[in-house]
């Protein structure tokens, strides 16, 4: 072989060591999915270990601590078989299970309605169960507040993919705070009431009757002056709510 062609290997070897060398490590603590993809499974390693690629949906799907990614989602449409866990809508996430820290690292899961997770709920935190599903019945602190626009992006991610979900029939417990999708269905369904803390909005029948009535007393009033027309009406209306109770 002439001295030429070895040159130009030692060239090339050369630029791929110098490659793996610069590749940054992701570290990764406990199960997660291979590539973010579903159809390439889950890495199995429960350990702190590392990957030469980013976590895809690293912002939605990981929580890190230390430079260490912690996947919190839920694994079953990446083909997960092992024991599962039921929650229902948002929840905290202790990150202690996977890393080793001294005090305990709260994180939250945004995922809408009912879905799965390979833990149980973490200790220390307030959950009520009903039916076998888990519904976190403590406070939202500011900083779930806080993040949650970015975070619950991962509702859009899963959206995308076929997500086999608990079957929830029954209504949750009121001690749960989190958003509250339509139950009975095991597959997600527009939100029709996002509360924290919040009473739930008037039925629609109540709303469509007071609309009606003010539509009423507007015609009523129409040749009297602006202002005094706007100040009979309420008391008119008033009156008449009134009278209906």
């Amino acid at each position: 072989m002439s001295p030429l062609p070895l040159a130009g290997l030692s060239a090339v070897l050369l630029l791929v060591t110098a490659g793996v060398a610069e590749a940054k490590p992701w570290k990764h603590a406990g199960m997660h999915p291979r590539t973010g993809k579903p159809a390439d499974g889950l890495c199995h390693i429960e350990t702190m270990h590392v990957h030469t690629a980013a976590p895809l949906h690293g912002e939605t799907l990981y929580r890190t601590r230390d430079d260490v990614h912690v996947f919190i989602g839920d694994p079953t449409p990446f083909g997960y078989e092992g024991p599962r866990h039921a929650y229902y809508g948002h929840h905290p996430v202790v990150l202690n299970v996977y890393i080793q820290v001294d005090v305990d690292v709260v994180e939250y899961c945004y995922h809408d309605g009912p879905h799965y997770h390979a833990y149980a709920p973490p200790p220390r935190q307030e959950f009520v169960d009903r039916e076998d599903v888990h519904y976190y019945a403590g406070e939202y602190p500011d900083e779930y507040k806080r993040d949650s626009p970015r975070r619950g992006r991962v509702n859009t991610v899963y959206r995308g993919w076929e997500v086999p979900r608990p079957v929830v029939t029954v209504a949750p417990p009121p001690q749960y705070h989190g958003p509250i999708l339509q139950v009975g269905l095991n597959l997600p369904v527009p939100r029709v009431e996002v509360r924290i803390g919040a009473p739930p909005p008037p039925p629609r029948e109540r709303e469509v009757v007071i609309i009606r009535e003010e539509h009423v007393v507007h015609e009523h009033h129409d040749d009297d002056h602006h202002d005094h027309g706007k100040h009979h009406g309420k008391h008119d209306k008033h009156k008449k709510s009134k009278g209906r109770h």
